[in-house]
């Protein structure tokens, strides 16, 4: 791989990371409509931290996702203008 190309992938990668990042943050300490059904094994005192540490797991998964979904977009859009195809 080209410098050139390690960039556009790096960037797609970040861009996408950091905007599935602040998607799942923006409600990540709020209730679902259904957040009211709790696990029977999670005790009632502990079910709001039980659901934002689960939550927050959720988050980092998403963004991991979107991360390597950035970087594969990233790649092929440099592949497809360096190749040419844009100039036709």
């Amino acid at each position: 791989m080209r410098p050139i190309e390690l960039v556009a992938v790096a960037a797609g990668a970040v861009l996408f990371a950091y905007l599935t990042w602040r998607r799942t943050t923006s409600r990540l300490y709020h209730r679902s409509a259904n957040s009211s059904v709790r696990p029977s094994h999670i005790p009632p005192e502990d079910y709001e931290e039980w659901a934002i540490a689960r939550r927050k797991r959720w988050r980092l998964a998403k963004t991991v996702v979107g991360a390597l979904l950035g970087a594969a977009i990233g790649w092929m859009l440099f592949t497809m203008t360096d190749s040419g195809l844009a100039r036709r």
